[in-house]
């Protein structure tokens, strides 16, 4: 029969780790609970046209929840239709198409979405198109946002962890009453280890309820989101936790206690990927969270059983042996217990950030809880050698409960976060935006400037980052703007991947200069100075005219001066006699097209176009003249600079006799 229990636990365990293998190897989330990073349009924001799409950008991957995942409603109430929502930068940005016309006004959006530990999150936030932008504050935040259903969350997650302590514990606890004999005229107390599994089951059922239901009970049981419970990992965690209890409930009816034993560690091992070390650490926050789980379980569900086996038999000599077991390896249980409570603890919180938010505080509480309880189990444990410690063993139960309703509460609280820390990447542009270039020595920039942020990304020689590629070069940047009054002030920046810098600003109508310090381990680094003319003015059809005006011109002259550093921008120029249809079939706008483009006028007067091509890090500037004509042309790509001057033939001069009408530059003006 052993053999027998032996092979079905193997099996299960088995079964287990083909569960969540997939879970394991995946990716580690960046944070516990999800948070709303940026949106677009920005929160509490402002565009001056109808968006044409609503992206949120997460600190880590999400799932959509269900019909409710993004709502979007008019000034009136009425609500925006919105297309299918979608996830994409591996699950951390969800983008939904709007179908409908959204004239001027105050847009309030809302959203739901599933977090890794299983939490569904959602918040509002809003946001302006056109000039009225009465009663939106000027924060820029992440708006309110929370646990869904968290009230309810909680109790379910009390009431599991007290059934797995009751069913894991339970068996240990009558293993440990089996090696008595009951004294005469006194029986065994009933096992409460089948209303464990059955109220873990419900717990279970109910949780897996709020995923399908977008955190309600009510919309989980009458319209559950099958998506939301059967694609991603929440989940799926939610479904195998299901599943364990299901198998450990028929294991425990078949007599196969062993198999039931394997079931409730799947269920141990499926909260270890849940909770929120695991978005600490990948592997040790989830091996800490079972352990130490599996320990408190074992801890709290035993001392109540060896309790009830005490009060049964009359605290007879029986009876108090039990309990000298059970002391034996709850001294061992209570050193497992801290050791991995305070290793999770500090992948959570640090010791000065304990007391500076409400996770930490509840964290506190919990630590004080564990405390006294094992100044109980001490104080017992001393006075068993001469009685019966059974108050103080109680009360010791008592306070458990109390540990595990503290540990469900730290289940939908947000963890400290830094607000500093480094963005999973870019967000994306708010409204209309302009991409910039400059070159601080031998680092290439490209800067994307959009409604309350900019985006600068750095790229050294040989460094061409395409298709997701990273050279795991170190770079660094400080920004500096000067607004048009003359005012200037540094910027606060945040890293957003490998030579991407974030930073909120605040752009002033007029020329905006953001000078940009730039560095990279083994490469020249440097400042340079780029403007920003605001308010941006995108200009798809001017530059389709720019091309038309470009193929038109039969033979010109190029003066073309390509670098990789600012050292060689002293090298004349070549001089080149091209075709227009071969100059523009060379360019990165060939087919009159560019994800940004904007136009503004010069301190000269002159019209000019500016070009974004934020995933190849290029920008370009082309100064046109009164026939669309590109007069002079700045292009910054991640290993070089090229400037170029054009010369046109005088259209009154058929002869060619040399008198050209020239538009010259200094190589020095962009």
């Amino acid at each position: 029969m052993c053999g027998a229990w032996a092979r079905w636990a193997a099996r299960l365990a088995a079964a287990a780790l083909l569960a969540v293998a997939g879970l394991l190897t995946g990716p580690s989330p960046a944070q516990a609970h999800a948070v709303l990073l940026f949106a677009s349009p920005a929160i509490e924001g402002a565009v001056p046209t109808a968006p044409k799409e609503i992206a949120l950008v997460f600190d880590e991957p999400v799932q959509p929840s269900g019909r409710g995942a993004l709502r979007v409603a008019t000034p009136g109430g009425a609500s925006v239709s919105l297309g299918a929502v979608t996830r994409s930068e591996g699950g951390k940005q969800l983008t939904a198409p709007v179908r409908s016309a959204m004239g001027p006004g105050v847009y309030s959006v809302a959203w739901q979405a599933v977090a890794e530990d299983g939490d569904v999150m959602s918040g509002t936030y809003r946001f302006a198109v056109g000039s009225v932008t009465a009663g939106l504050t000027a924060s820029g935040t992440a708006g309110g946002q929370g646990v869904s259903g968290a009230p309810a969350t909680a109790v379910l997650r009390w009431v599991l962890y007290a059934a797995f302590a009751l069913a894991l514990g339970g068996l240990v606890g009558e293993r440990l009453a089996s090696r008595q004999r009951a004294p005469e005229g006194t029986g065994r107390p009933r096992s409460w280890v089948w209303p464990g599994a059955v109220a873990g089951l419900v717990a279970s059922l109910g949780l897996a309820v709020l995923i399908g239901g977008g955190g309600s009970l009510v919309q989980g049981v009458t319209s559950p989101s099958g998506s939301a419970l059967f694609v991603g990992r929440p989940g799926i965690l939610a479904v195998t936790e299901v599943a364990a209890w299901l198998i450990a409930l028929v294991a425990l009816r078949m007599g196969r206690r062993r198999l039931a034993v394997g079931a409730l560690c799947a269920v141990a091992v499926a909260e270890g990927l849940r909770a929120h070390p695991a978005a600490e650490s990948a592997v040790w926050g989830p091996v800490l969270t079972t352990v130490h789980l599996a320990a408190a379980a074992v801890w709290i569900g035993a001392l109540v059983h060896v309790l009830r086996v005490g009060r049964a038999w009359r605290w007879a000599p029986p009876a108090r042996d039990v309990l000298r077991g059970y002391a034996r390896l709850a001294l061992v249980l209570v050193l497992v217990v801290l050791a991995t409570g305070t290793l999770s603890g500090l992948l959570m919180v640090s010791p000065p950030e304990l007391f500076d938010s409400g996770f930490g505080r509840v964290l506190a509480v919990k630590l004080a809880l564990v405390a006294g309880v094992c100044g109980l189990a001490l104080a017992a444990r001393w006075r068993l050698s001469r009685t019966a410690p059974h108050l103080l063993a109680r009360v010791e139960a008592s306070v458990l409960v109390a540990v595990l309703g503290a540990t469900a509460l730290l289940g939908v609280t947000q963890p400290p976060r830094e607000k500093n820390a480094d963005l999973p990447f870019a967000p994306p542009p708010s409204g209309d935006a302009i991409t910039v270039g400059g070159r601080a020595d031998q680092i290439g920039i490209a800067a994307t400037a959009s409604a309350g942020q900019v985006v600068v990304r750095l790229t050294a020689p040989d460094t061409d980052l395409t298709d997701g590629e990273e050279s795991n070069l170190s770079y660094e940047a400080g920004l500096t703007l000067t607004t048009p009054g003359g005012r200037s002030r540094a910027l606060a920046t945040r890293g957003c991947g490998e030579g991407c810098f974030y930073a909120p600003v605040t752009w002033r109508t007029g020329l905006n200069l953001l000078t940009v310090k730039a560095g990279a381990a083994g490469w020249g680094g440097g400042q340079d100075t780029v403007r920003v003319v605001w308010p941006v003015r995108p200009d798809a059809k001017l530059l389709k005219r720019v091309v038309k005006a470009m193929r038109a011109v039969d033979t010109f002259t190029l003066h073309e001066l390509v670098a990789s550093d600012i050292s060689r921008t002293r090298v004349a120029p070549t001089k080149l006699e091209v075709t227009g249809k071969q100059f523009v079939d060379s360019e990165p706008y060939a087919k009159g097209q560019a994800p940004l483009s904007s136009r503004f006028t010069d301190t000269e007067g002159n019209t000019v176009l500016a070009l974004g091509f934020p995933g190849e890090r290029l920008a370009l500037e082309l100064t046109l003249d009164d026939q669309d004509r590109v007069v002079r042309e700045t292009l910054v790509a991640p290993n070089h600079f090229i400037r170029r001057t054009f010369t046109y033939p005088d259209p009154e001069d058929h002869e060619g006799d040399g008198h050209d009408h020239e538009h010259e530059a200094e190589s020095g003006d962009r």
